[in-house]
C-alpha cells in the first residue's frame, strides 16, 4: 500500500482519496492476513485524461525505478476486462512481488458515482470519476 500511495504521489495526485475495500478489509476483520489487496481511487478532482488504467499502466517502471519502496516488480494482469467493459469501469488487477519474493494480487477500479439509466437500456451508465 504504501508503494502505491508513494506512486500516486509522485506523478502529482497525492490528494486522491485511496479506499481499502473488499476482501482486504473482511480479512482483516476475521484475523486473517490478506492475501490480495482491493482499493478504490476517487478521479473526482483529477483532469479527465487521468484514468485507473493510465496511472496504473507506468507501475512496472516506477517499481523498477524505486526498488527501496520495496516492490521489486510489478505485472499487469489485466487493465480493463471484459466484465468491467461490460459494465464500463475503469480497472485493472497487478501482482505484486515485494523484496522478499511475496506476491500480492491487487485490484484497483474508482470509487463509483452517479449512476444513471438510458431509456432503452437497462445497464447503468456510470460516473468514472467517483465520489469519496
Amino acid at each position: 500500500l504504501i508503494f502505491l500511495l508513494r506512486y500516486v504521489e509522485s506523478v502529482g495526485l497525492g490528494s486522491v482519496p485511496v479506499f481499502i475495500n473488499g476482501g482486504y478489509v473482511r480479512d482483516l476483520l476475521l484475523g486473517k492476513e490478506p492475501d490480495d489487496l482491493d482499493l478504490s481511487v476517487c478521479l473526482r478532482n483529477c483532469p479527465e485524461d487521468v484514468t485507473v488504467a493510465g496511472l496504473l499502466e507506468r507501475l512496472p517502471a516506477y517499481a523498477a525505478e524505486n526498488p527501496d519502496l520495496g516492490v521489486v516488480e510489478v505485472k499487469l494482469a489485466t487493465i480493463l476486462s471484459n466484465e468491467s467493459k461490460d459494465k464500463q469501469l475503469d480497472t485493472f488487477k497487478a501482482h505484486f512481488t515485494d523484496d522478499a519474493g511475496k506476491k500480492t494480487e491487487v485490484d484497483v477500479m474508482p470509487t463509483i458515482g452517479e449512476e444513471t439509466y438510458g431509456e432503452d437500456n437497462r445497464i447503468p451508465i456510470r460516473d468514472q470519476r467517483g465520489t469519496a
